[in-house]
């Protein structure tokens, strides 16, 4: 069975395909784009516990305060930024 293509079901897939478009701008919007301080990368053993997510052992110092890499547009850092990076054990 097709369906009739209407202007309705054009405006429908258009208006559909813009907010798509304009949802996956914002994400990357809200990603910081500023330079850090510094990259801590932790090399601390660490005991793993079952059902428990693995925390990430890369983090950033931005502005004083610890920030996860996925709060970065780390595209635009790699571009844009020379970061200090530090090992701890």
């Amino acid at each position: 069975m097709r369906y009739p293509v209407t202007k309705n079901t054009i405006f429908l897939s258009v208006l559909l395909a813009a907010a798509t478009s304009c949802a996956s701008k914002k994400a990357q919007d809200s990603l910081i784009r500023d330079c850090p301080d510094e990259k801590i990368i932790n090399k601390m053993p660490t005991v793993q516990q079952p059902g428990v997510d693995k925390q990430s052992n890369s983090y950033f110092i931005y502005k004083g305060e610890r920030r996860e890499l996925s709060e970065f547009d780390i595209n635009w850092l790699e571009k844009n930024c020379k970061v200090k990076e530090s090992i701890v054990y």
